[in-house]
């Protein structure tokens, strides 16, 4: 029995399938499935049953899985304690989150945390908080920063674990000639007849906005774009209005210029800014750091 052949067949269950399991691990499928057969014939035991549609483990597969998990993490906390020195890790660490958290944390965050792990890269993509759930129960990134509105925490499966950094207000924002600009607050009923511009159906924040307006009616939706830098040009314009976290709109350039203006919506629940990561996935000496870097850094928002 082999260290690898226990990773192996961790990354198979945990994707349901050899062949993503080998993208995943960047070898080749048939190296996997050798690997595989032979710890299978060691223990003489079947881990896996082979279906069109995928992997699934067996009984005993699902045991030898469970004890799989528990060596490779223990192996994971001894590597962190030899580790001491950080300037000589490498490696990549991928997040993936929603626009306002990736302008607020990681630009700030990025710059100290090379400064530790000068051989670390940081890679980051933004999306809408399902997206990133969807990516982090894939393993496809290392952290999802993540927002929900009042008790409407997303559904995520157990493996997932949220962990709470910030809360906010939700704000409305209009150009310089809109009827809204000026305000400091106002409620959703207000905004019912305005034209909205909001982000695709995997954000959680403007799913939320719509909700809300459609209790008074329709609401005039006349464009969807994932761009936070065109929604504000096109505001700016026009007499559209838009939706977005206050905290990343009060120290806005568009705002600080009065080309856009911000007003807080009175009757709109809080916004539950989290951290994501996947609990089966063993996070290395340089993921638990970078956590920590973000959260300590929300504490000065």
């Amino acid at each position: 029995m082999r260290l690898e052949q226990l990773r192996y067949i961790v990354e198979i269950a945990d994707t349901g399938s050899f062949t993503a399991a080998s993208e995943r691990l960047f070898i080749a499928q048939p190296s996997i499935s050798q690997a595989v057969k032979a710890l299978e014939e060691e223990l003489h035991i079947t881990i896996f049953k082979r279906y069109r549609t995928g992997t699934i483990p067996t009984q005993e597969g699902r045991t030898i899985l469970e004890h799989a998990r528990n060596i490779l993490k223990d192996i994971a906390e001894i590597e962190k304690l030899s580790q001491r020195e950080y300037r000589e890790i490498t490696g990549s660490i991928a997040i993936g989150s929603i626009p306002t958290l990736s302008s607020l944390l990681l630009p700030a965050v990025s710059s100290s945390y090379k400064e530790v792990f000068p051989n670390v890269n940081i890679y980051f993509s933004e999306s809408g908080s399902k997206k990133i759930v969807e990516k982090c129960l894939k393993g496809e990134i290392d952290i999802g920063l993540i927002s929900y509105h009042g008790d409407k925490q997303p559904e995520v499966p157990q493996s997932l674990r949220i962990r709470p950094l910030f809360d906010g207000e939700l704000a409305v924002f209009g150009g310089k000639n809109s009827p809204m600009a000026y305000r400091d607050t106002i409620a959703f009923k207000n905004l019912l007849p305005f034209p909205l511009l909001i982000y695709g159906e995997d954000f959680v924040l403007h799913a939320y906005c719509l909700e809300q307006i459609r209790r008074y009616g329709k609401p005039n939706v006349i464009s969807m774009t994932n761009n936070p830098e065109t929604i504000k040009k096109y505001v700016a314009q026009t007499d559209a209005i838009a939706f977005g976290p206050y905290i990343s709109l009060k120290n806005d350039i568009y705002v600080k210029e009065k080309q856009i203006y911000p007003a807080i919506i009175s009757d709109a629940q809080k916004i539950h800014f989290c951290l994501l990561t996947n609990q089966k996935r063993n996070l290395s000496i340089a993921v638990d750091f970078l956590i920590e870097e973000l959260v300590k850094k929300t504490k000065n928002l």
